[in-house]
């Protein structure tokens, strides 16, 4: 949803699968909130804007971060131009403790004294992040992006009293009983876009546990273990005849050119090339790989009659 008031253009939307969210892009010479419990992330990216509360007053310039909590009213106008242009997540505290805070750990969140922070990496991934709220599809994906961000910036690794934190190794993730349910329920049914709190529901584990489970288990968190079978499921479709179209709502693709994008990328070609050669490689018998491997066979022949 956009709206355009004068010098303000803003955009709106909630990211799928994560209903407390709202993701906010656009222009604007002022604002003036009121906060009841909504905490309020956003990035600077041109302009400069001057913010109060209290008797607090800062000014924020491209690249700054402001992050307010919800403990109290806040406004802000251009400073030394028209207007400025942000990105920002709005969501209820309760939605922030539940993805900050890992269950398993003793901590609390940990905003910061002053609400504007200058992080060049954490403005970067907070980019990213925006960026991929802002396109996505996958709810596995909106979870897991918004679970690491918010953990990075406001949550506690801090153990409980008495406890040692340990890795978890390969082989003891792929047992864990949490993992290989949550695992099961992603490759029976790829096409599910099921988010990363309805696996913790139905596996007893947090997400935060589930995220270490599948990084140990496989190297990948959850929403590549589901990509990674989402593109099996749609090249063995293409295989057997499926049209790109049909593969890619079968597997849980928004669209064809969804899957063309991922399956170039994992494959590094075009769904449509991929068949090409697989069809000219089964009719040749081998094709330009049985040729290769022949034109090898007798160069190596060759080679071993003209040693002395």
């Amino acid at each position: 949803m956009s709206a355009v008031t004068g010098e303000e253009r803003l955009r709106l939307w909630r990211p799928p699968g994560n209903h407390a969210a709202v993701c906010m892009h656009g222009v604007t010479p002022s604002y003036a909130v009121d906060p009841i419990g909504e905490c309020v992330f956003g990035l600077l990216l041109a302009g400069m804007m001057e913010a109060r509360r209290g008797r607090t007053r800062l000014v924020f310039g491209p690249g700054d971060l402001c992050v307010w909590s919800p403990s109290g009213r806040h406004a802000g106008h251009a400073h030394r131009s028209r207007h400025w242009e942000a990105r920002l997540i709005i969501m209820p505290l309760s939605a922030v403790e539940d993805l900050a805070l890992d269950p398993e750990a003793a901590g609390q969140l940990r905003f910061p004294k002053v609400p504007r922070i200058n992080d060049e990496a954490l403005a970067s991934r907070f980019l990213h992040l925006h960026r991929a709220l802002e396109r996505t599809t996958s709810a596995l994906v909106v979870e897991e992006r918004l679970l690491g961000w918010m953990t990075q910036l406001l949550g506690s690794d801090v153990q409980p009293p008495g406890t040692r934190a340990t890795a978890v190794t390969t082989a003891r993730a792929r047992r864990d009983p949490a993992f290989r349910r949550a695992r099961e329920l992603l490759g029976d049914d790829p096409s599910a876009n099921i988010t990363l709190a309805e696996l913790a529901k139905v596996t007893g584990a947090s997400r935060h546990r589930l995220t270490r489970l599948f990084r140990a288990a496989h190297g990948l968190p959850p929403h590549r273990f589901q990509l990674a079978r989402r593109l099996e499921m749609a090249r063995a479709l293409l295989e057997r005849g499926r049209a790109v179209v049909d593969a890619a709502t079968a597997a849980g693709f928004v669209d064809q050119s969804h899957l063309h994008r991922h399956f170039r990328r994992a494959f590094g070609l075009a769904p449509a090339r991929y068949l090409s050669l697989l069809r000219s490689n089964v009719q040749d018998d081998g094709g330009q790989w049985a040729s290769f491997e022949r034109e090898r066979t007798n160069h190596a022949r060759y080679s071993s009659h003209r040693r002395p």
